[in-house]
């Protein structure tokens, strides 16, 4: 059975080095009403994702940011425990991860502006730009993204 999660990342992704790949280690929070308790709790998910190319591995990096909002899939699910600061804390980590969707951060553009369409990164880094508003963007060309 598959899992599609939309959610806002917790801090930024874990980096690091996964043989001839980048590791991508991301935690993410949705939240929803639970009605026996009659308040707004969260779940918490975790994934990791893979980057080969040089170019998506600088994508990642810039993009998987605390407080960006990403979609990820995966075919299996587990359950994670572990002692966190505040006691026992649980997660469900999607397995096989991959991403769907990366936007609404801050993101800092490294490429000069052109008279095309801004790529994804410089589309959230455009001044004034939220989340709430993205139906305020130009449209983005797909064939900007680096990889």
């Amino acid at each position: 059975m598959s899992t599609t999660i939309t959610g806002k990342l917790n801090k930024h992704a874990q980096i690091f080095p996964a043989g001839e790949s980048t590791g991508f280690g991301i935690r993410l929070g949705v939240k929803f009403y639970n009605r026996d308790t009659k308040q707004e709790e969260w779940t918490n998910y975790q994934a990791v994702v893979f980057a080969k190319a040089a170019a998506q591995v600088q994508f990642y990096t810039q993009t998987l940011v605390e407080g960006a909002i990403v979609e990820i899939s995966g075919d299996k699910q587990r359950i994670r425990q572990f002692q966190g600061q505040n006691g026992l804390q649980l997660s469900i980590e999607i397995l096989d991860a991959k991403l769907g969707f990366i936007g609404g951060n801050p993101v800092q553009a490294s490429a000069p502006q052109s008279s095309r369409s801004p790529s994804p990164a410089q589309a959230y880094n455009a001044p004034g730009t939220s989340y709430g508003q993205q139906n305020q963007q130009p449209a983005v060309e797909f064939d900007d993204i680096p990889f």
